[in-house]
């Protein structure tokens, strides 16, 4: 009885090289993209010598937490000077994980570990295209409204935002059919990920509960990929209580910032909007000096990304309940959990960072851009937009054609100018 490799080899070919060529390679070369923007405004000759000298910031608290592990002392500001339990773990946790496999110093590895995880973000984005069977145009135009993003070089530098974003989408990806324990699992150990990395992904691992009632076995599934999901930050509750003696020092931590530093009404209160009533506030927005200079021209960014940013969801969430309504969306339950993880992300992040001017809100928004282009992604293709007049579509393309050309264009900008101040180590986020 022979056995020949040869059929073998072309059928495991033929399952291969479609996700290689739809999937795989075009996500591995937006990645590499990203990696040589910034690199282009660096002066080091090496892959090692011009991220090694990225490391400022919150880097640095990764690197201590991945060298020394937790540390708490107290709540004055000496203390938190040398605490550092005001950072989830997971990041740290899979920078000393990919270190040691890797066999590298942690400085390296915490490069390493955010570019793979920003490959593992762009996989997953390229998965949602092929499963929506979304046009070959309309990824091209999405993927690069993505990259160009003000923020989006963090997700190859030494932040946590290329693992909580994966991470993020990995769950809602495996979360959409629930219906076997290899799903729910998958969709567990991703929502695991995600909330032992940011707190905002406490709320978002409870998101598939809302379809519990599809299906006589999936609410089983369900209930377990949310549980599992919730561990990832429980547990870092759990070891501050077992370790420290307090649950909730992540909490008490942010009160270094200010007695209220946590305002669950920022969203809608007017001090949040009060710099854009200044005139001061727009000339040294639109000030090149300023831009280039040590000053808060950074900050004044990531205000303007608040209203921005409430405007795209407010506008996003009324179009998507509107066409709904009308009867012309298919598909919406899939959307849902898309747009309440984009609220409550950004809610929350406005929220934790009124005590100091949404002075990072343009790197915290990045998460939720991803998400609504999904979701308009997603609409676009399973809305029937026949409720719009004939006679006004083909203006209404027009414009918005405009828009998205002339919004990619600012990103693209403000992304370099932002890019450029990361690596001259001027405040960004």
């Amino acid at each position: 009885m022979s056995f020949s490799l040869g059929p073998l080899l072309r059928q495991s070919w033929q399952r291969l090289a479609p996700f290689s060529i739809q999937v795989l390679l075009p996500s591995l070369a937006l990645t590499g993209l990203e990696i040589f923007l910034i690199s282009l405004w660096s002066k080091g000759d090496d892959y090692a010598s011009i991220f090694k000298g990225l490391t400022q910031w919150d880097s640095h608290w990764y690197l201590g937490i991945v060298r020394r592990g937790y540390q708490f002392v107290g709540f004055d500001k000496i203390a938190y000077e040398q605490s550092n339990v005001a950072f989830f773990p997971g990041y740290p946790l899979a920078v000393a994980i990919m270190s040691r496999l890797l066999g590298v110093e942690p400085e390296l590895g915490l490069y390493l570990t955010a570019q793979l995880f920003c490959w593992l973000m762009w996989i997953y984005l390229f998965l949602f295209y092929r499963r929506w069977q979304i046009p070959t145009l309309w990824q091209v135009l999405a993927s690069l409204i993505i990259l160009v993003y003000p923020s989006s070089f963090y997700l190859v530098v030494g932040y946590s935002e290329s693992l909580f974003v994966a991470s993020l989408l990995g769950f809602f990806y495996w979360s959409m059919d629930l219906n076997s324990l290899r799903a729910a699992l998958l969709a567990g150990a991703h929502g695991l990920a995600m909330s032992a990395t940011r707190i905002v992904g406490l709320p978002v691992a409870l998101l598939p509960l809302l379809r519990l009632g599809e299906g006589s076995r999936r609410w089983f599934w369900t209930a377990g990929a949310a549980v599992l999901a919730l561990l990832g930050g429980l547990s870092f509750f759990l070891y501050c209580q077992l370790r420290f003696g307090r649950w909730d020092l992540y909490i008490e931590m942010q009160r270094y910032f200010g007695p209220s530093s946590f305002s669950y009404l920022a969203i809608i209160q007017p001090r949040t909007y009060a710099p854009f009533f200044s005139s001061r506030y727009w000339q040294s927005l639109f000030s090149l000096s300023e831009a280039l200079g040590d000053g808060i021209w950074a900050i004044s960014i990531s205000q303007l990304f608040v209203p921005l940013t409430l405007g795209s969801l407010v506008v996003t969430g009324l179009l998507d309940g509107l066409s709904v309504l009308v009867g012309k969306s298919r598909c919406w339950q899939e959307r849902l959990g898309f747009h309440l993880a984009a609220w409550a992300m950004f809610s929350i992040s406005v929220a934790g960072m009124s005590a100091v001017a949404q002075r990072s809100m343009i790197r915290y928004c990045l998460p939720v851009h991803i998400l609504q282009v999904l979701t308009w992604l997603h609409g676009v293709k399973y809305t029937n937009f026949s409720f719009i007049p004939q006679q006004v579509r083909p203006y209404l393309g027009s414009v918005l054609r405009l828009g998205y050309w002339i919004l990619a264009l600012v990103f693209f900008a403000l992304n370099q100018v932002l890019t450029w101040r990361y690596v001259q180590h001027l405040w960004v986020a």
